[in-house]
């Protein structure tokens, strides 16, 4: 059995407010601010102004029209029809130094915001008066309440390559007078604080010469020098363009949490990582036993997982995001992900990108049942048949399952497939732009080997096929040309062109669309697996048929699923599911508490639940009740065998086993009865008899008429007087 089915049903479209939050990479408790009468804080129409010193000195005006909008802790903006590639800033209050209304004519009404890395920016607010009014009183009353946070930025700043590389940039100005020996000097006593990855210790994946390392840094420090850094970077085109040629090693992590968002989430629980690790040390559960069979399978060619550090560090990410998520704990393919972030990352800047991957980037992708990189997987293969049809008949006709190729492209996000040096390529791509980038790279890889996979029929010649052309990614694509510039194109830079350029209408809209379209299908394709490993996994079916166990299971899951949003009234505060996800169970496979088995048994059971009519004068519908009794723990206790508190499928079917097949055997339905009352004894005590009535006037006590309470009195009555005999 598994939980997987639920987490797929309690599946909600995302609210405006959180899509809003997932476009600008803010907290999920982020949303456009709303004061007390009730005015959202939003200027619909906003033009955002600012003035940049080009390489000449002189001034250029960078204008954009858009939305700007507050939240409670963020100012943000989105350029007009941005999709990920116009002008985008999210700005936290506490990194605004200073606000002034501007002096400009009546009609128009403009802000001067100037923020932590001295970035200015000009908003022209184009709305009606007491809106604009109404605006400004808001984010004043925001930045009155985020004033004390200014004191703390400082030292989650200095944990931030970017920082440390924008300060040497100034030292090596003013100590351009000094001799070279002192100025070396001077840095090998410079303190680092910023944190970094495993690649400052053991060299990061590939050529820096041939990966332009210094003309990249140099690049990118003239544009954070210019449009802000880390939590105050503002996003242009020009930033789509320097993230498309690549980053640099050592700014690489940090673009990644700053592009996902999860920077905003290591800044707003400062030592949460560290306190996790503390609190859960020397424990072990489930999800700590399946990450340590799986350490020494990740990235084992990198120098780093062949040695105790590197192998420690992976392994505190992931026992302690396994602690921090649950219900998920740690699944396969995770450990490959992580450990390839790691190079680049701290261990808690890794550990909040993770958090952020799996439940906004790429959810459902490492669960256990990988219900989103499967529904991915039916996106892709839909995409083909509408992008490429020669090449899905081809496949269909062929009975070749893509699945094979490009599933564990999608789970690892190209790092088993192709070398490391160029999978991080499409992550920093994918960590800016989402979701779209998997499948436009996909698609492009399926394009360009196209006429070969066409000359092949069967799944193990195709993935031959690409694998000789990832190890060939680095080489010329046109190595008969006469252009010599047009020889130095590599196989990869054409990958990214034809991905970007052919394959442009595949945006994050139309994958949103898509999974829409196929997630109810891809949950029943998932509950039909889990119902047949489920039932094939019984090692007792008792009398059952094969229809009736699959009965069973059914109203099994439901139940599970109805206590997920059980009322506290019928809980009482027990975990509503345990599954071998939840690192605090050590159990092999999902199990079913006593809130579950009282809506299980209201299910099966008449007598286990109260059935009223409920009307509103228009029409009428019959709500059900699962009422409070000891009769339903005591099945429930006489059934958990192992006294473990709970119950498997297994447990249930031997259970129904043992009283459904009675049929009308009244002598072996009253042994089960009293069984279920002597709690294990031979003889039932006078409490126990009384206890028994009790159990029978309830199941009772709908039926019409009195006959069953004289039956029940003589029973009681026989009884007693056995067990006064007995006394004798």
């Amino acid at each position: 059995m598994s939980t997987i089915v639920h987490s797929l049903r309690d599946y909600r479209t995302p609210t405006k407010a959180q899509q809003f939050a997932q476009a600008f990479g803010l907290p999920d408790d982020e949303a456009p601010y709303v004061d007390a009468a009730g005015n959202r804080a939003e200027i619909l129409s906003a033009i955002l102004s600012l003035s940049t010193p080009d390489m000449d000195g002189a001034q250029e005006d960078l204008v954009f029209a858009g939305r700007l909008t507050l939240t409670p802790s963020f100012l943000c903006f989105a350029s007009q029809g941005d999709r990920g590639r116009g002008c985008r800033i999210a700005i936290p209050l506490s990194t605004v130094r200073r606000v002034e209304r501007l002096n400009t004519r009546d009609v128009v009404f403009a802000l001067g915001i100037t923020v932590w890395h001295g970035t200015h920016m000009i908003f022209q607010l184009n709305a009606l008066r007491p809106s604009c009014e109404g605006f400004c009183n808001a984010m004043r009353v925001r930045l009155r309440a985020h004033l004390g946070e200014m004191k703390q930025l400082q030292p989650f700043l200095d944990s931030c390559y970017s920082e440390f590389l924008l300060k040497q940039s100034q030292d090596d100005v003013q100590e351009k007078g000094k001799g070279k020996e002192g100025t070396e000097a001077d840095a090998s006593e410079a303190l680092k604080p910023y944190q970094m990855g495993l690649g400052a210790t053991f060299g990061f994946p590939g050529d820096p010469k041939k990966l332009k390392e210094k003309s990249k840094m140099r690049l990118w420090k003239e544009y954070l020098r210019l449009h802000g850094r880390n939590i105050t970077l503002l996003r242009y085109p020009q930033f789509t363009k320097l993230v498309q040629v690549g980053l640099p090693n050592m700014l690489r992590g940090e673009i990644w949490e700053v592009s996902s968002g999860s920077i905003f989430q290591r800044m707003a629980h400062p030592g949460l990582y560290e306190s996790l690790l503390r609190d859960h040390e020397g424990k072990t559960n489930l999800s700590t036993e399946e990450i340590e069979k799986d350490l020494n399978r990740s990235l084992p060619e990198y120098a780093a997982y062949q040695s105790p550090e590197g192998i420690e560090t992976l392994r505190r990410v992931l026992v302690a995001y396994s602690w921090k998520n649950r219900e998920l704990g740690y699944c396969q393919a995770m450990n490959i992900v992580v450990a390839a972030l790691l190079i680049y990352m701290s261990e808690e800047q890794c550990f909040w990108v993770l958090d952020t991957l799996c439940d906004r980037l790429l959810p459902g992708y490492y669960t256990q049942s990988m219900a989103g990189t499967l529904l991915d997987q039916k996106v892709f293969e839909n995409l083909v048949q509408q992008t490429m049809p020669v090449l899905h008949e081809h496949f269909v006709k062929n009975d070749m399952q893509l699945s094979i190729v490009t599933l564990p492209w999608l789970l690892s996000l190209y790092i088993n497939s192709m070398p490391m040096v160029f999978a991080f390529r499409i992550i920093d791509c994918f960590m800016a732009f989402g979701a779209q980038v998997l499948f436009q790279v996909g698609l492009a890889i399926l394009k360009i080997n196209g006429e070969a996979i066409l000359s092949v029929t069967d799944d193990g010649t195709m993935i031959g096929l690409l694998r000789n052309y990832f190890r060939s990614l680095g080489d010329s694509a046109y190595p008969e040309s006469m252009d010599e510039r047009r020889r130095q194109i590599t196989k990869f830079q054409q990958l990214l062109v034809i991905a970007f350029r052919e394959f442009s209408v595949v945006t994050n809209d139309t994958i949103d669309h898509e999974r829409k379209r196929f997630r109810q299908q891809i949950v029943q394709e998932i509950e039909a697996f889990a119902r047949r490993s489920a039932i094939r996994n019984l090692h007792f079916h008792g009398r059952f048929t094969k229809p009736q166990l699959i009965l069973i299971y059914d109203h099994v899951v439901e139940s599970i699923y109805r206590a997920r949003h059980a009322p506290e009234s019928l809980t009482q505060g027990e975990h509503k599911v345990l599954s071998a996800a939840d690192p605090t169970q050590d159990l092999k496979e999902m199990r079913v508490n006593f809130t579950t088995f009282r809506l299980f048994l209201s299910e099966i059971a008449t007598w286990a639940r109260d059935e009223y009519i409920v009307s509103n004068g228009f029409q009428e519908r019959i709500e059900r009740r699962v009422p409070d009794q000891t009769l339903a723990r005591r099945i429930f206790d006489y059934w958990d065998k192992d006294k473990c508190g709970s119950l498997t499928l297994q447990d249930i079917v031997t259970g129904l086993d043992e009283i459904m097949f009675l049929d009308g055997d009244m002598a072996g339905a009253t042994a089960w009865f009293f069984r279920l009352h002597a709690n294990g004894k031979e003889k039932l005590s006078k409490n126990d008899i009384l206890a028994l009535s009790e159990s029978l006037l309830f199941m009772f006590r709908n039926e019409p008429g009195d006959e069953h309470l004289g039956s029940i009195s003589t029973l009681i009555s026989r009884a007693f007087e056995m067990a006064g005999t007995s006394d004798a």
